[in-house]
């Protein structure tokens, strides 16, 4: 059964068990640093390099990916 196995494998795609699904990202535009984060809260986000306000990001389909 190996081989049905490995083609069973092709079509059901890739594992996702045990893998971080991210929602968003907290960016620093000076510095560069993205913290990407599985739930979005309301409050700022200290830079941990600058310690300026960090930018939300919760798009997935802008320049700036949170993915």
């Amino acid at each position: 059964m190996g081989i049905l196995d490995t083609i069973r494998g092709a079509f059901d795609g890739p594992d996702d068990r045990g893998k971080t699904r991210f929602v968003a990202a907290y960016w620093c535009d000076d510095c560069d640093v993205r913290l990407p984060v599985e739930e979005v809260d309301d409050e700022p986000r200290p830079c941990p390099d600058c310690g300026e306000p960090m930018r939300l990001e919760r798009s997935p389909d802008s320049g700036s990916c949170a993915c």
